[in-house]
């Protein structure tokens, strides 16, 4: 199971502050389209009401106007009506007669700033179409504030459309007169009207700006996160034994390179390491393997020359004799320890059968076991399959069953087992010996660290280096060791492995 980080490690991990990135800039824009929103809402109110008071103040000076009219008085109102459309309001008088003939049309009396019959004829026209007068065909009532956009002709404006305003009627013995009011496409109060704010250039920009921020923030920390993640997916890698990968070769940040470097030049410095420990180990052991077989030789005609009666001599010569064999155990013991060590840096990663390897390795001890009148029970799971290197886990394994054993008594029973737990390969050798006081449950792992019956005289074999082994091969191969008291008496040591 991975480690649980602690609260304030997360809060400074890439993932959170990317996700926190990512949702302040989704939420930002959120409520500023709120606030200003309804800051718009306001301010279009304003400015219709604006414009609308415009065309009712132009609708009430025509009025009078419009009680005297006489076919006499219709350039006074013409000029009327271009005095009033100076200030960019475009205006339209219409007027229909009371007749007995049943005719509800309307006529154009004045308009500004359409000037001419055909740009008459296309405004009243478009009126028509828009059905705002239909309502006024029956009766002559219903001042009304509007926000209706209208279609201009060809021509009139850029755009091409109109904001209708206000509408008011007016009936005088003569007929109905109606007064339309509009603002042009173009100035500014109409500009603001009927339209969302976020289609103003101003804001459209301000949104491209912050927009384009966001992207890049956001990508600085993507880029940054992913980084690291190829980092370590390439520390993955060696770990398994590619060699062929590199921190360089897989760094696409710029400012990265430089660590990238860095850590390439760490592995090949750590891969140097555990070659020269590998051969240091194995020079130094020829080395002193060489005297010691010189001095186990030249003692063979010292044996010859030595009369049978000279006890003293001839025990003179067997503790020699000991004494190489202990040297040379002794060797061979630093050999292995080195290798460990060297197996610590340069982890092993191949796939290994630890099923069938327990089985082929449990047949042989289990003679072994007879011979001490002691019985091992082998309860292994088949299938079971590890990464790491054959030879470490045949040691654990033999490490594990010589160590019980040395401590079973004879007519006890040694069980060794294997078995799946969660994605761990699980090994435990089980004995029935006089186990381990608690205090000393992790002093056992440690080097030259011996409780064996007798291992305090000088010849004994053993060195305390075997639970020391078990525990640096487990941690090479990404496993861990630990030992347990059994509740009925003896110990229990187990290691734990990654299962592939």
């Amino acid at each position: 199971m991975p480690p649980v980080r602690p609260f304030g490690l997360r809060l400074r991990s890439f993932a959170v502050k990317l996700a926190a990135a990512a949702l302040i800039f989704a939420v930002v824009p959120i409520l500023l389209y709120q606030r200003f929103n309804a800051a718009e809402l306001q301010r279009n109110a304003l400015m219709l009401r604006l414009v609308q008071e415009q065309g009712r103040f132009a609708g009430e000076a025509l009025f009078p106007l419009l009680d005297q009219f006489s076919p006499r008085s219709a350039d006074r109102l013409d000029q009327a009506v271009k005095r009033l459309a100076e200030g960019g309001m475009s205006i339209k008088v219409l007027f229909r007669p009371v007749t007995t003939s049943g005719i509800r049309n309307f006529l154009l009396v004045a308009s500004a700033p359409e000037t001419g019959a055909e740009q008459g004829r296309a405004a009243m026209n478009r009126l028509v179409d828009s059905g705002v007068l239909a309502s006024l065909t029956v009766s002559c009532e219903g001042n009304a504030p509007l926000a209706l956009r209208l279609p201009l002709s060809a021509g009139a404006a850029e755009d091409g459309n109109e904001l209708l305003t206000y509408l008011a009627p007016h009936a005088t013995k003569s007929g109905c007169w109606v007064v339309l009011a509009a603002q042009p496409t173009g100035t500014l109060p109409e500009q603001a009207i009927g339209r969302p704010y976020w289609q103003a250039p101003d804001v459209q920009v301000a949104a491209s700006i912050y927009l384009v921020m966001a992207v890049l923030v956001l990508s600085i920390f993507t880029d940054a996160w992913r980084n690291l993640r190829r980092f370590r997916d390439v520390a993955r890698s060696l770990i398994r034994g590619h060699t062929q990968v590199s921190f360089a070769a897989g760094n696409h940040v710029p400012e990265l390179s430089e660590v990238a470097a860095e850590f390439d030049a760490m592995v090949t410095t750590l891969r140097r390491s555990e070659e020269l420990l590998r051969q240091a180990a194995e020079e130094n052991a020829h080395a002193l393997k060489a005297p010691l077989a010189v001095i186990s030789q030249s003692m063979e005609p010292l044996r010859r020359a030595i009369p049978p009666e000279d006890a003293r001599a001839r025990r003179s010569l067997e503790v020699i004799a000991q004494s190489v064999e202990r040297l040379d155990s002794l060797v061979s013991t630093a050999r292995r320890i080195d290798e460990t060590i060297a197996g610590l840096i340069d982890r092993p990663r191949r796939r290994v059968e630890l099923s069938d390897l327990l089985e082929r390795l449990g047949r042989g001890y289990v003679r072994v076991a007879a011979d001490r009148a002691i019985g091992l029970e082998l309860r292994l799971t088949p299938g079971l399959v590890v990464a790491g290197a054959e030879e470490m886990l045949e040691i654990i394994a033999e490490n594990l069953l010589d160590n019980a054993l040395d401590f079973a008594p004879p007519g006890s029973k040694v069980v060794m087992e294997l078995r799946p737990v969660a994605d761990q390969a699980r090994l435990s050798v089980v004995d029935q010996g006089p186990g381990v006081a608690e205090a000393e449950l992790e002093r056992i792992f440690e080097r030259h660290l011996s409780r064996r019956p007798g291992s305090e005289d000088e010849t004994s074999e053993h060195y305390g280096l075997g639970l020391w082994i078990v525990r640096r091969n487990a941690e090479a191969m990404g496993g861990r060791a630990w030992a347990a008291q059994r509740p009925a008496g003896g110990l229990a040591v187990v290691v734990s492995l990654p299962l592939v």
